[in-house]
């Protein structure tokens, strides 16, 4: 599993190489906290639970992205791991998560950019034989 920066004006963007689906949105919870500040400086001291239903993989993908970026935003919350379930419901995919982290610190997190929402923009969820691939760009 990894992800990579890609050059974008004005934006960030990310690529994604993971195993599996679920793999793809872990690496894109790693890559919001890097855009953030620096994820080795993110303790796991606490837990939260993520539910959310969406009729595409790649909506998901975003709303998944944007609710991790809403609980920084309110709760100052900055995310190290997750645990991701990911299932068909109906007509509409489901993700429950369990994601971990610690509340921001001044004194111990320096933010490197603040990211105003996850985009539509240039937005790809592939699978392939060697796994999953996926292309996201943060609005900052």
């Amino acid at each position: 599993m990894t992800y990579r920066f890609i050059e974008h004006t004005a934006d960030v963007g990310v690529e994604i190489e993971a195993n599996t689906y679920e793999g793809v949105l872990a690496e894109g919870l790693l890559a919001l906290t890097d855009i953030l500040t620096e994820v080795e400086k993110v303790s796991l001291e606490l837990e939260l639970p993520v539910d959310l239903i969406a009729p595409s993989r790649e909506d998901l993908l975003v709303e998944w992205l944007n609710e991790l970026v809403y609980l920084f935003d309110s709760e100052s919350v900055l995310l190290r791991r997750s645990a991701v379930r990911v299932g068909k419901e109906g007509d509409d995919w489901r993700l429950r998560a369990t994601v971990g982290g610690e509340r921001y610190d001044p004194g111990r997190h320096r933010i490197k950019t603040l990211i105003k929402a996850v985009t539509y923009h240039q937005l790809a969820v592939r699978s392939s034989t060697s796994g999953w691939q996926a292309r996201v760009v943060f609005d900052i």
